[in-house]
């Protein structure tokens, strides 16, 4: 768009907590300032600004323009790189819909700054979806264009939507004064909704005929309106000028159509349906008419603790709140949002049935979210719903731990409107567990014939820009076909080929510019095995030595082994014996992620601590090289290790949350991560349970915090189907991206990090290979999963399992009558038995009980 305008750009803490953009520099509140958070959103907002608003001034008398198109730009823009521009827009939209009634509503050019709830969803919400509109009317290279023109012309001279107006006109050919006058000058939006969808055969492809309808009280809009097509040949995507309240389009298709949606990526400035999107927060703090329901039925301590909320919420709001228990309520008032209060109210069982359709709901000890438990103890819950006749109308949960959380709840609270239920922790309190429900009834969705219904209904897009990624897919592929090649036999211990690994990841560690331990690359040290005899091994390491001479002996070590199977040693599953299992998922990818941090940290980081990169050798015959790097690492490192962070099993992220295991060994280890949601724009699920899953736990048993970033098991674990193809390339980049973050700042950390997991074992570590089961389920475990017992997160097509009738989502509680209270219990239960076993497991299934006959089959 052109040059930063300025010489410099400086971020200045403000005593008031918000954000005012100046020539040259932004003004933050001490407390927004601190947050990792800002620098992707607050920072990069403010130095948008720079162009917008303070290089090219707005011209008031007509609007203030620059407010959108500085979010569109900034805030949309990332979230757009980062795969969420659908989330964002949807979010928008939905806050449009909550807070802006006919009597607050006004066109964008009466914008001038936001003062309100309905000021800020107009002047940056609208908008901001004025300009997504523009860019899908002329396309992303006529937009980036146009915006440059505008800039090269209005540059230091107070501009107007007008102008821009010309700008686009100029580079696109396209008569937008329409477009623009009915954005700027016309306040309202257009509603949606499907009439009727026919679909007829013809002679070699099918006639659809779609009528949509605006059911808005006033006249029509004029907008291009997206349609998704899911046929039984794929999705087709198509866009129609809709200008009536109700229009008919029609369009042909090679194949039967299966699903239709309507503007399913959000493109189109509109009100949403209730229906379409999830119930959030932000409508429960728009209501203007509430009632606090106390529990009439509660001990004495607890309700001082929800009436002293109540009355704290109720001074700090301007809305209007009455205070009752609830025996005194007979039937729900259909004009007022009901907040009931804890888990003894009498209206609780059926909030908790009405979120089950969510997989979730209260528990004897623990409330479910989505499946996942969390302990009521020194918790706190909020959870919003729709009403169960009145969709427009929602009513909040509310649990309080204790009473000092209060205070930090009602500061916290009005900030996360986006959100249908979070759970808080302790009196700070920490925010533990947010997210939204599923859509499960869009009225814009319409299923027209059996078939697959699952698939994306998203059109697969480019961004607007792209930032130039800091780690290389392509680099990490290659070390990974390299390592899992038919050329290195499945890296077994002992073999030739194991060391061709070794010497190919000490020769890229040289070229990525880490420095060697000592004389060489290699800690090399031999070992006794079983039938095997005594075997050379080495583990490959590199360092960045630290700057600070205070802590650059105390080091954060990032560790992934390279060693894997071989011909299926010392595990295989019943038919592979003597195959080669190529290990690409478990662990070429830890190892590439490994080595390209390298890459990237040997020629930036200038760290306090000493980093250490460690490839470990024999993870698979139990944690032979990690162990022994961490018992004689001080006769390199005088002061031992600080943290670990142990990648594994890390190429097969996809569209799911990165798992960080173990992340009980430090209090910190759950900000942390928090803090690189938030920076990286990659989820995180903390694991706070013990796991005995790979070198991390060499670091645990000397107490040492250490966790292990984690994409999750598939069915090719320990197969010889772990092959390259089956890699998330993409996938790679977002570990890649998390584990830099953590690293830095463990290598800048000044304060300690207490280690607070359960310790080392009971017995010392024998260095054996662990004893490998023989029967399974053919269930793969939910390793995410925080309650009581093992949650079942995939069946293996054809298993034991499957014929049992074994579901993702049950929760093994039993087996054969013995508890299964973790994934530890569950494996060492399992053990005792041979494939051919009939077992019987009790599961509990939608909270239901129920007990399935099983027989055992082999791994």
């Amino acid at each position: 768009i052109g040059d930063y305008p300025y010489t410099k750009f400086a971020l200045v803490e403000n005593f008031w907590e918000t954000g005012y953009g100046m020539p040259s520099f932004t003004l933050l509140g001490e407390k927004i300032i601190r947050f990792p958070f800002i620098l992707h959103s607050s920072y990069p907002h403010e130095l948008l600004h720079n162009w917008w608003g303070n290089s090219v001034y707005v011209d008031f008398n007509t609007g203030n323009w620059c407010e959108g198109l500085t979010a569109f730009m900034a805030d949309h823009l990332i979230k757009e790189q980062r795969g969420a521009g659908e989330e964002y827009r949807r979010s928008t939209l939905q806050k449009y819909s909550n807070v802006v009634t006919p009597d607050n509503d006004f066109p964008l050019k009466d914008f001038l700054s936001r003062h309100d709830g309905a000021s800020e969803a107009i002047g940056y919400g609208k908008s901001m979806m004025m300009w997504q509109m523009l860019r899908r009317k002329i396309g992303d290279k006529k937009f980036v264009e146009g915006i440059a023109l505008f800039y090269k012309q209005q540059k230091f001279k107070t501009a107007s939507f007008n102008d821009i107006r010309i700008a686009m006109e100029t580079v696109s050919g396209i008569d937008l004064k329409d477009f623009f006058n009915q954005c700027v000058n016309r306040k309202g939006a257009p509603e949606i909704a499907i009439d009727r969808i026919i679909s007829v055969k013809e002679e070699g492809y099918f006639h659809n005929i779609l009528k949509l309808k605006q059911v808005q009280k006033y006249d029509a809009f004029d907008f291009n309106i997206p349609v998704s097509v899911l046929t039984d040949a794929g999705l087709e995507t198509f866009e129609f000028t809709m200008n009536d309240k109700e229009q008919t389009f029609e369009f042909d298709t090679k194949s039967e159509i299966i699903k239709v949606a309507v503007d399913p990526q959000y493109d189109v400035f509109r009100i949403l349906n209730p229906a379409e999107v999830p119930s959030t927060l932000s409508k429960i703090w728009a209501s203007n008419e509430n009632i606090f329901v106390l529990p009439v039925e509660a001990e004495k301590k607890n309700l001082d603790i929800y009436k002293k909320f109540a009355q704290a919420w109720k001074d700090a709001d301007n809305d209007n709140f009455t205070i009752l228990f609830d025996n005194e309520i007979n039937s729900v008032p259909e004009d007022k949002t009901l907040w009931i209060l804890g888990f003894e109210n009498k209206f609780a069982n059926e909030f908790s049935s009405e979120i089950s359709k969510y997989k979730s709901g209260f528990a004897n000890d623990s409330v479910n979210y989505d499946g996942k438990s969390i302990k009521k103890t020194n918790n706190s819950f909020i959870i919003t719903k729709a009403r169960k006749n009145n969709i427009n109308k929602q009513d909040i949960f509310i649990s309080l731990s204790n009473e000092a959380s209060i205070a930090g709840l009602i500061r916290k609270l009005p900030h996360y409107g986006k959100y249908s239920y979070l759970a808080f922790s302790g009196e700070e309190p920490t925010n533990i567990a947010k997210g939204q429900w599923d859509v499960v009834n869009s009225p814009l969705v319409k299923i027209i014939n059996e078939g697959n219904t699952d698939v994306s209904m998203f059109e697969k897009r480019e961004p607007l820009a792209k930032l130039k990624p800091v780690f290389s897919e392509e680099r990490m592929m290659n070390d990974i076909k390299y390592l899992a090649s038919k050329e290195l036999k499945g890296r077994g211990i002992g073999t030739p080929e194991i060391d061709m690994a070794a010497t190919h990841i000490a020769k890229e560690f040289k070229k990525a510019g880490l420095e060697p331990i000592g004389d060489s690359y290699f800690q090399e040290f031999s070992h006794e095995f079983d039938g095997m005899g005594r075997i050379i091994l080495k583990n490959v390491i590199g360092i960045i030595p630290g700057k600070d001479e205070k802590f650059k002996d105390q080091v954060v070590v990032i560790s992934a082994h390279y060693d894997h199977l071989g011909l299926g040693w010392p595990d295989h599953h019943k038919g592979d014996e003597g195959k080669i299992h190529y290990g690409a998922d478990d662990n070429a990818s830890g190892v590439a992620i490994m080595t390209e941090l390298a890459r990237s940290l040997a020629k930036s980081a200038t760290p306090a601590r000493t980093i250490v990169f460690l490839a470990s050798t024999a993870e698979e015959a139990g944690l032979i090289g990690s162990r022994y790097f961490v018992k004689h690492v001080k006769e390199y490192f005088k002061d031992g290790v600080f943290a670990n962070i142990n990648l594994d099993t890390d190429g097969s992220l996809f569209d799911k949350k990165l798992m960080v295991l173990n992340a009980n060994t430090a209090r910190e280890w759950k900000f942390i991560f928090m803090g690189t949601d938030y920076t990286t724009g990659v989820l995180t699920q903390v694991v706070e349970n013990d796991l005995d899953a790979s070198d991390q736990v060499a670091f645990i048993e000397q107490q040492i915090p250490a966790v292990q970033l984690f994409t999750g098991a598939t069915s090719n674990y320990h197969r010889p189907s772990d092959t390259p193809e089956n890699i998330d390339s993409k996938g790679l980049v977002k570990v890649a991206t998390v584990a830099k973050e953590v690293v830095v700042y463990l290598a800048e950390r000044k304060d300690p990090m207490p280690f607070t997991g359960s310790g080392a074992p009971a017995k010392p570590a024998d260095d054996k290979p662990k004893t490998a089961r023989k029967a399974s389920t053919g269930s793969v475990p939910d390793f995410a999963f925080k309650g009581e017992g093992v949650r079942v997160g995939s069946i293996i097509p054809g298993s034991a399992g499957e014929k049992a009738g074994l579901m993702v989502g049950d929760v093994i509680i039993k087996l054969d009558g013995k508890e299964t209270k973790d994934l530890r219990t569950y494996s060492t239960l399992l053990k005792q038995y041979q494939p051919g076993d009939e077992v019987e497991l009790n599961i509990l299934r939608d909270g239901e009980s129920k007990t399935l006959s099983l027989v055992l089959g082999a791994r």
